[in-house]
């Protein structure tokens, strides 16, 4: 286990703002990259295959979770699992309000609801 070290908080929480950020458009774009192949009607496997790594906002997406992904093997490097794992929920609080802004989701108050408790305790985890 690690000291806690207060420095080392601050730069997980700066390094998981923006992946959180980097995440959560990156899911954005995959969604919008795959519904565009799925509306592109192809007929067979591969050539989805190849319209979805050809795909500009799939390719996109990709970017940004790898991204994502360096922000937080850095994060683990820094503190503790049990500190970074739950920061990383930001993203599902994020993803809920992109996909209803720009993706134009349907999103029920239950999942709304659900979005609150979510960012509720990431909230408490950062301030331990």
């Amino acid at each position: 286990m690690m000291r806690p070290n207060r420095r080392n908080k601050i730069k997980v929480l700066v390094a998981m703002f923006f992946g959180v950020i980097f995440g959560a458009l990156g899911n954005i774009s995959l969604s919008r990259g795959m519904r565009c192949v799925g509306n592109s009607g192809y007929e067979c496997a591969r050539d989805a295959v190849t319209g979805a790594v050809t795909q500009p906002y799939i390719v996109t997406g990709v970017l940004l979770l790898a991204a994502f992904l360096l922000l937080y093997l850095a994060s683990l490097s820094w503190e503790d699992l049990s500190y970074v794992l739950p920061l990383t929920a930001g993203d599902y609080v994020l993803v809920t309000l992109l996909a209803f802004f720009i993706l134009h989701e349907a999103v029920t108050p239950l999942r709304w609801a659900g979005s609150v408790l979510v960012a509720t305790g990431i909230v408490l985890v950062a301030r331990s």
